[in-house]
């Protein structure tokens, strides 16, 4: 299905997308920048028994199309990691239970867990450093009634993790000292490391975003975000920009201001929430 746009600059964007439903939607009008890209999102399919599902959305010039890729398999695969040389990873399994490495085969959307199950982590923010690294934040101690992630009595709540691609076994840098569970990473072409932090529900606390130290795991605030509230995907774009989608029943993809805070929307998704954003780098 295609819809026509005119005056666009050439965008080319993939998405995996949230349900299964084919749609088209719009680029604004006033994107600042022109973009070629490739991003990947994960959520929730029809049928909970084959876990996430896989779609893909690729936006060119005028011309934005929908595909559907196909169910992990794998669980609730709630985040994704790009590794430097090109196998895309994510955690799958009970997100509150026990959580296991897998790689995503990209052209069927299907996960392969392997490695060590990793119990109570709830991890929702995954991403590789350029020397290969994989950094995770877990710990999520969440309340009896709402699920929502709270520091409670746990001293590793909201820890950094390095992640071994080989055995899945998780080893704990430190605790980031934010008040809400970070739902995305993203590194930046410098090596740095970011992460947006929001809550799981309905809440008037903002999205903020954060820089990481990876060395010890220290978050250190950088801008409360201005719009929505429930950003939970981050990545760098190649044109060195930040980006983002959210759990909203009608998503957007939105550029980020790192200085001011504000939230651009570039497109409205014609689909369900998005619960993270991953970069394709060209290999």
């Amino acid at each position: 299905m295609t819809i026509k746009f005119p005056r666009l600059a050439i965008v080319a964007l993939v998405l995996i997308v949230l349900v299964p439903l084919l749609g088209t939607s719009a680029l604004a009008p006033k994107a600042q920048a022109e973009l070629n890209a490739m991003f990947y999102t994960t959520g929730p399919g029809t049928d909970p028994a084959n876990g996430k599902e896989i779609f893909a959305i690729q936006v060119t010039g005028s011309k934005i199309t929908t595909q559907d890729i196909g169910s992990t398999h794998g669980g609730s695969c709630d985040t994704l990691a790009l590794s430097p040389s090109g196998t895309l990873y994510s955690m799958c399994g009970p997100l509150f239970g026990d959580e296991q490495l897998a790689t995503i085969d990209p052209k069927t959307g299907r996960a392969t867990l392997f490695g060590t199950a990793v119990p109570g982590l709830a991890v929702m923010s995954l991403d590789f450093a350029s020397n290969g690294t994989l950094y995770a934040v877990g710990d999520c101690n969440p309340a009896p009634t709402t699920k929502e992630c709270t520091p409670g009595s746990d001293p590793n709540y909201n820890s950094l993790y390095t992640v071994d691609v080989k055995t899945g076994a998780f080893t704990r840098v430190g605790a980031t000292g934010a008040p809400q569970f970070f739902m995305d990473l993203a590194f930046d072409s410098n090596g740095k490391l970011y992460g947006v932090t929001t809550t799981l529900g309905s809440s008037m606390v903002p999205a903020i975003l954060y820089s990481i130290d990876p060395a010890t795991g220290k978050a250190t605030k950088i801008v409360n975000l201005v719009g929505s509230n429930s950003l939970m995907g981050l990545a760098f774009g190649p044109d060195g920009k930040l980006y983002a989608t959210d759990y909203a029943k009608n998503p957007g993809l939105y550029l980020i201001d790192m200085t001011t805070g504000f939230e651009t929307a570039i497109a409205a998704l014609p689909f369900g929430p998005s619960g993270t954003l991953e970069l394709m780098r060209p290999q």
